[in-house]
């Protein structure tokens, strides 16, 4: 099991700094007038005290701010979090919002790259490179849907999406041909079998295209060469079922729940590459969840990964309508 090293982050050093001082003057606020009026009180009353009373009365006042110090700077710690609490929030979303677009433009990025190399290499060759271009036109329209999704999600926030039928069986088939030369490059087979009746949910399909091109890419890392991907679409009456099947390293399945927390990070064998699931499940379930599904984990050390989503099945006659899910699913 590998550890992540952690970065150090300005914004984190900044609130503490912000921090240190609203507490201080706080504290200050609190304890330099009660020693002030600390010391009238003894001037006051000191002339009619005889030298005994006047030194149990020091005494007592200075222990009475010695105590002051603490209950101030715990005052100032509260009223400091309390005021910075909004400008925390802020830039924890702001990271959240760099991660998150990193991580959707990464794997669409990476399946460019390798298809135009591959139409390069198809170029400099004579060979025909017209259905290696055709998608790389496709994958870019695909890119700039995400792009304008993180856009409008970040103006918007919890936004209204566009619904409409979504074939699961076709999507699987379309991402299995977009990661087919990345997949060669790394002697790695994709297949897609359709069991069952029709695949068809109801969803924004931008968003379970990253869901399905999320999977594959954690199952294409975690894959040595010679080994297989199999994307299964099972569709019923009520639900409709989408497994990728490795036989990767896989994990241990105990950490199957944390495999889906943000930046989890698993095992790796040498021929994977860099351990680690980043982003890629966390958002998965964030979007399966705003479409009313469920995604689990399964797998063991060595015996590769299974990853299970379950949506309910759009009836049939279904077409694009407003919003109607529990919460927006590109979030």
């Amino acid at each position: 099991m590998s550890t992540r090293r952690d970065v150090p982050d300005p914004d984190r050093r900044m609130l503490a700094r912000a921090r240190r001082r609203i507490t201080l003057q706080v504290a200050a606020a609190v304890t330099v007038p009660l020693g002030a009026l600390g010391a009238a009180v003894y001037r006051r009353a000191a002339g009619r005290l005889d030298a005994a009373a006047r030194r149990r009365l020091r005494r007592t006042l200075a222990v009475a701010e010695a105590a002051s110090v603490p209950v101030a700077l715990l005052a100032g710690r509260a009223i400091a979090r309390r005021t910075l609490a909004p400008l925390a929030d802020a830039l924890a979303r702001r990271r959240r919002f760099a991660a998150d677009v990193g991580h959707e433009l990464r794997a669409p990025l990476t399946r460019l790259h390798t298809g135009a190399q591959l139409a390069a290499r198809r170029l400099r060759t004579g060979a025909d490179a017209t259905a290696d271009v055709d998608r790389l036109v496709t994958g870019t329209r695909q890119l700039g849907e995400i792009v304008e999704d993180v856009l409008v999600s970040a103006r918007l926030g919890r936004r209204p999406a566009a619904l409409a039928p979504v074939d699961l069986g076709a999507l699987a088939a379309d991402l299995a041909v977009s990661e087919s030369p990345r997949a060669r490059e790394r002697g790695v087979r994709i297949d897609v079998d359709r069991k069952g009746g029709r695949g068809v949910v109801r969803g924004s399909e931008p968003a379970l295209r990253r869901v399905l091109s999320a999977l594959l890419d954690n199952a294409l890392r975690h894959t040595p060469p010679g080994g297989r991907v199999l994307v299964t679409v099972t569709g019923t009456a009520e639900a409709v079922e989408l497994t990728v099947r490795d036989d990767g390293d896989g994990f241990d399945p105990r950490a199957a729940a944390r495999l889906f927390g943000r930046f989890a990070v698993g095992s790796s064998g040498p021929s994977t590459g860099p351990a680690g699931f980043g982003l890629g499940l966390a958002l998965a379930r964030e979007v399966v969840a705003g479409h009313g599904g469920t995604i689990g984990a399964g797998g063991r050390p060595g015996g590769g990964a299974v990853f299970t989503v379950r949506l309910p099945a759009a009836p049939r006659g279904y077409v694009q309508t407003a919003c109607d899910l529990p919460y927006p699913p590109g979030h």
